[in-house]
């Protein structure tokens, strides 16, 4: 069955016809057609050709092919299609099947490629023609751009793939290209499984950057249409985007969540959410510890009876236990349990005398809080050493001991840790 959809789709691109039981199908030409039409040539190596050719109200495909091989000094041979029309066997010394497979030169116009052969592909003036030599595999890239908070520019790399179910319907997706090469500036780079690169933060910083995309397949011809050799892609007016839906750059949190999200210790939730307002458990005070301190794991014996071995927070909470950060009670952990401020206080505090261990800095006056009874005594010193060194101020003079502790508080005191460490 694969050799037969090759053969058929070898069949359909290199001859670019359509099947004898129909009709040929032609662009109409336009009588009142531009003057010229954009031409590529690509081989596998690299572009030959990449200028403008005149049309006429009758000029074909094959008609600006021909020309631009002209200009270029190269010699070309076309052949006749059994399926009507003509069509390019070889250019530039390149044969169809030279490398033993159906490749081929193919012809794009505008990102698509008409499945009529080139003589009967009627140009209206003002396209895109490009003429590639390679297999029908070759992809359409599609690049994207967004700036991150910090103005650093991510290239995302995608194309519309092509498949086929049993009844040969045509099945289009847009999927990551992974493993191209993306010249920048000079520079190259490499996207990742999501089709992304990361430029640096010189590059970033530049208007406009010229670009390249390359990706071979398994032969060595190319996976990827070239972008034209002067391609650029302005970077000027590609604004600063938050990590978050949620997180307003204004909000008295957004630093604070933006410098934990940086040292990849805080993740959205579903959604692409930060949830600044939404409450904090153990079990995520235990990853995001774990996570800042650089999640090495421990040979550690946990007894904690609702923590299964398998849980996606036991690592961090083993080392948590290792470390004296968090005991539980009565054999538990409660993972699933909210953190109150004060015991989050405790859990930090911890966190910086048994890791870090290093003392906090005083730089705050520590006036005691209007509820200060409420807070637990084996809370006290921390909220008191966290509050002289400016981690915590409560609200409206209140501390607020037991009240759960949400995600923006949290990255707060996180800050506060890190800077003094």
């Amino acid at each position: 069955m694969k050799k037969l959809i090759a053969l058929l789709l070898a069949a359909m691109l290199l001859s670019t016809a359509v099947f004898a039981a129909d009709p040929p199908l032609l662009i109409a030409p336009n009588p009142n057609a531009a003057k010229t039409v954009s031409v590529r040539v690509e081989g596998p190596e690299g572009n030959l050709f990449c200028g403008k050719v005149p049309v006429g109200e009758n000029t074909s495909v094959l008609d600006v092919a021909e020309a631009a091989f002209t200009q270029s000094g190269i010699d070309c041979t076309v052949s006749v299609s059994p399926y009507g029309g003509s069509y390019i066997t070889q250019a530039a010394g390149l044969q169809e099947g030279a490398f033993g497979g159906y490749e081929g030169w193919l012809y794009y116009v505008d990102g698509v490629s008409p499945a009529v052969s080139m003589s009967l592909s009627y140009l209206r003036g003002g396209e895109e023609v490009v003429l590639i030599y390679t297999d029908f595999d070759v992809l359409v890239p599609i690049l994207e751009t967004t700036r991150d908070h910090k103005g650093v520019v991510t290239l995302t790399l995608t194309a519309d793939v092509t498949t086929y179910d049993a009844s040969w319907n045509a099945i289009v997706t847009r999927q990551p290209v992974a493993g191209a090469a993306i010249a920048v500036g000079g520079e190259i780079y490499t996207t990742d499984a999501q089709g992304k690169a990361v430029l640096s933060a010189e590059l970033s910083a530049k208007d406009a950057v010229a670009v390249q995309v390359s990706k071979k397949n398994a032969v060595g011809l190319p996976g990827l249409i070239p972008y034209a050799p002067d391609f650029t892609v302005a970077l000027a007016g590609v604004e600063k985007t938050m990590p978050f839906a949620d997180l307003e750059a204004d909000a008295w949190y957004a630093p604070y969540a933006l410098e934990m999200y940086d040292r990849g210790v805080v993740n959205g939730l579903p959604g692409g959410l930060f949830a600044p307002a939404g409450t904090v458990t153990r079990a995520q005070v235990a990853k995001v510890l774990f996570e800042l301190s650089g999640g090495v794991s421990v040979n550690y014996l946990m007894q904690f009876s609702d923590v299964a071995q398998d849980a996606w927070y036991a690592e961090a909470v083993r080392w948590c236990a290792a470390m004296g950060i968090a005991q539980g009670a009565d054999g538990k952990f409660s993972p699933d349990a909210a953190v109150t401020r004060q015991d989050l206080a405790v859990m930090l505090m911890r966190y910086q005398q048994n890791v870090v261990k290093a003392e906090l800095p005083t730089t705050a006056e520590a006036p005691a809080f209007l509820d200060n009874e409420a807070i637990a005594p084996y809370a006290a010193e921390a909220v008191y050493l966290m509050q002289k060194a400016g981690i915590v101020q409560g609200s409206q003079g209140k501390f607020n001991p037991t009240a759960s502790a949400t995600r923006g508080e949290l990255c707060k005191m996180l800050s506060g840790l890190v800077i003094s460490d």
